[in-house]
């Protein structure tokens, strides 16, 4: 998994996708979205919160 896939799977998280709408779309495996931290989603939450992305 590249870099930017990485990044845009941290971010379909932090939007509430789903596992099988991510995996649907983004060609993914469960293995790929499990190696993604919470802490990861959470600052991912945060920075779109802040940005007024998110509520």
């Amino acid at each position: 998994m590249t870099e930017q896939t990485k990044r845009q799977l941290i971010k379909a998280l932090a939007y509430g996708k789903t596992n099988d709408e991510i995996k649907e779309c983004m060609e993914i495996t469960d293995d790929d979205i499990n190696s993604v931290t919470a802490e990861e989603i959470e600052a991912e939450k945060a920075y779109y919160r802040e940005m007024g992305y998110l509520q």
